[in-house]
């Protein structure tokens, strides 16, 4: 109501209900990929946007409850997948099309898997990943996937994992994933 230009917005439980009852509400930014991927620094709302909503909120709130809003958490992840082609399969429109899935999926607003912004706290795991890489039209075989957290502003990769936890006010953002394709 207060800032119809945002994509997503919810209301979470802050803290562990010692403090009074905060409220946490993750702003998502309504914005449009560049070449099918979204950029870290599109996805914070405006100061004047925030400004709004917690306006709106302070209207309404009930009073002893401290609400703070501000964008979600955003956890960078990196896929790193081997496929194997079909015969006749073009490897290169093969990778396109893998690492296009894989930034679709991983996205904070038209991705998971109801396609409806990745869920909050939801955590990434390979197998999704994998099913998602696997019924790509050419694939014949996901060799090897693996899963990355990354740090959007650093760059820096954590360790390999098969699950990566979410806080339940984080969104996966998809970075710098890699697609490898060997032919069949």
């Amino acid at each position: 109501e207060a800032a119809p230009e945002v994509a997503r917005v919810r209301a979470l439980a802050a803290g562990d209900g010692a403090d009074g009852g905060a409220v946490r509400v993750p702003v998502v930014a309504n914005v449009s990929p560049i070449d099918g991927r979204l950029r870290f620094e599109q996805l914070v709302p405006a100061d004047t946007t925030l400004q709004r909503i917690v306006d709106r909120l302070e209207e309404s709130r009930i009073i002893g409850t401290r609400v703070v809003v501000e964008p979600p958490v955003y956890r960078g992840v990196t896929v790193v997948a081997r496929l194997r082609a079909r015969p006749r399969a073009n490897p290169v429109r093969l990778q396109e099309d893998a690492l296009r899935a894989l930034y679709l999926f991983l996205d904070p607003i038209d991705g998971g898997p109801d396609g409806d912004g990745w869920p909050f706290g939801r955590p990434i795991t390979s197998g999704e990943l994998h099913a998602v890489i696997q019924k790509l039209r050419g694939v014949e075989l996901v060799e090897d996937l693996r899963i990355f957290g990354a740090d959007p502003v650093t760059g820096q990769r954590g360790p390999q994992t098969t699950r990566l936890e979410l806080e339940p006010s984080a969104l996966a953002f998809s970075y710098e994933h890699q697609v490898l394709v060997e032919a069949g």
